[in-house]
C-alpha cells in the first residue's frame, strides 16, 4: 500500500511537496500511519499519509493532532500546517 502511494504522489511529500533525493536518482518518502496501526489496526490507504524523512522525524517527536475535516497538523506549539497535496485522503 505504501509503494503504491508513494507511486501516486510521485515520490513527493505530501505535506511539503517536495521530491526528496531526485538530485541524487534516490528518491526517498515514507508512508506514515496518521493513527498508529497498533492503535487503529487500521492499514488502509485513509490511515496513510507520504511524508519526506525530515517531516515524518517530525510528526513523530511533536505528535500533533491530526484534524481530518480540514486535512491538517495541528501541532502543540499552535503552528496547523495542510496537506499541500492530496489525490487519496
Amino acid at each position: 500500500i505504501g509503494d503504491s502511494l508513494k507511486q501516486l504522489y510521485n515520490y513527493r511529500c505530501q505535506m511539503t511537496g517536495e521530491k526528496v533525493g531526485d538530485e541524487y536518482n534516490a528518491l526517498v518518502v515514507e508512508a506514515h500511519h496518521i493513527i498508529p496501526s497498533t492503535e487503529s489496526m487500521n492499514n488502509d490507504t485513509s490511515n496513510i499519509i507520504i511524508l519526506s524523512p525530515s517531516y515524518h522525524r517530525i510528526i513523530h517527536k511533536a505528535k500533533p493532532e491530526w484534524d481530518r475535516m480540514n486535512l491538517s497538523f495541528s501541532f502543540p506549539n499552535g503552528l496547523v500546517e495542510k496537506v499541500k497535496i492530496n489525490l487519496h485522503l
